[in-house]
C-alpha cells in the first residue's frame, strides 16, 4: 500500500509538471524577448498574502461543518483535511479533489455527508460572489468588447459539451437512487441552516473579504512583474475573477489549466503588452500552485505529528 501511495504521488507530480511545462513550451518563442524585472518586495508580499488567503479560506468551511454537525470542529482539522486533498484537484477528471476530501473525512472524525454539504455550500457561495464580481467587468465598454471576444473564442462544441455534462449531472439526481438520496440528505441539512441569519451573514461577509484578499494578492503579483498603477487594482481583480469563474466551470481541463490562463491573458492584454500578459498569466499558475504545495506540505507535517 505504501508503494502504491508513493507511485501515485510521483504520478501526480508528473502530471502537474506536464500541465505547467506545456504552456511554456507552446509560447516560448513569443516570450523569449519579453523583458521584465521582478520587484521582490511586491512578489513576497503577494506570496504571503496568497498563503494567508488559502489558510483563511477554510474559516467559512469550518464554520459550516460545525453548524451542520452541531459540534466544535477545530481549524487545524479542517486545514489538514482540505490541503491534503486540494492538490489532487489538478488530476484529469475534475472530481478527484472532492473524492479525496470525502475519503479522508472519516479519519478526522467528520461524516462524508456533513463534509460534502459544507463543501457544496462553501464553493457555491464563493462561485456566486465571484460571478457577481466578474459581471462588473461589463461596466467598462473596453472590457465588454474583450469579453465578447472571449465568448466568440468558445466553440459551439465546447458550449454544447458543457451543457450536456450539466444536463447529465442533473439527470443523475433523479436516475440513481443513491445519488438522489444524497441530494435529499443535503437538502435536509440545508433547511436548518436557512433559519440561522447570523451564520449566513458571517459566511457571506467572510467570502467577500476572501475575494478582496485574493484580488489584492493577484494585483501585487502582477505589480511585481509589470509596472501597473494602484488604480488598476479593482479592474485586475475583476479580470482575475472572470477568468477564475470560466476556468472553474470548464469541464475540459483539471483545475481550469489552460482555459483560465488563456482568458486571463486576453483580459490583461488591455493593461500591458500582449507578451507580458501571457508571461504574467503563466507565472500566475506557478505562483498559485507553489502556495498550494507549501500548504499541502504543512498539512502533511501536521498529519504526521498528529499520528505520532
Amino acid at each position: 500500500m505504501k508503494t502504491i501511495r508513493q507511485f501515485l504521488g510521483i504520478l501526480i507530480a508528473g502530471i502537474l509538471l506536464f500541465f505547467l511545462i506545456k504552456p511554456f513550451a507552446q509560447t516560448h518563442t513569443h516570450l523569449k524577448d519579453v523583458a521584465f524585472q521582478v520587484q521582490w518586495r511586491w512578489f513576497m508580499s503577494s506570496f504571503c498574502l496568497i498563503l494567508f488567503y488559502w489558510s483563511a479560506y477554510l474559516y467559512p468551511f469550518a464554520t459550516l461543518i460545525g453548524s451542520i454537525t452541531e459540534k466544535h470542529v477545530s481549524f487545524r482539522t479542517v486545514y489538514t483535511l482540505f490541503h491534503l486533498a486540494n492538490i489532487t484537484r489538478y488530476l484529469p477528471g475534475r472530481i478527484w479533489g472532492v473524492v479525496r476530501l470525502l475519503s479522508l473525512s472519516h479519519r478526522f472524525g467528520l461524516s462524508k455527508t456533513a463534509t460534502a454539504s459544507s463543501l457544496t455550500l462553501h464553493v457555491g457561495i464563493e462561485t456566486a460572489l465571484g460571478g457577481i464580481l466578474a459581471l462588473s467587468l461589463f461596466l467598462s465598454k473596453q472590457m465588454r468588447d474583450t469579453a465578447q471576444i472571449v465568448f466568440e473564442k468558445m466553440s459551439g462544441h465546447t458550449v454544447l459539451f458543457t451543457l450536456t455534462v450539466i444536463g447529465i449531472l442533473a439527470g443523475l439526481l433523479f436516475c440513481i437512487p443513491k445519488v438522489a438520496s444524497q441530494a435529499r440528505q443535503f437538502l435536509k441539512t440545508l433547511v436548518p441552516l436557512l433559519k440561522n441569519e447570523r451564520l449566513w451573514v458571517n459566511i457571506v461577509a467572510s467570502h467577500i473579504l476572501l475575494w478582496m484578499c485574493q484580488g489584492l494578492a493577484f494585483f501585487l503579483f502582477v505589480k511585481s512583474l509589470v509596472d501597473v498603477p494602484w488604480t488598476d487594482a479593482g479592474i485586475l481583480t475583476t479580470c482575475y475573477a472572470f477568468a477564475w469563474i470560466v476556468g472553474f466551470l470548464s469541464f475540459l481541463t483539471p483545475g481550469g489549466l489552460g482555459i483560465r490562463e488563456g482568458i486571463l491573458g486576453l483580459l490583461l492584454a488591455n493593461y500591458m503588452q500582449g507578451p507580458q500578459a501571457v508571461l504574467v498569466t503563466l507565472l500566475c499558475r506557478v505562483w498559485i500552485l507553489s502556495a498550494e504545495i507549501v500548504l499541502a506540505g504543512i498539512a502533511l507535517l501536521l498529519q504526521r505529528k498528529h499520528h505520532i
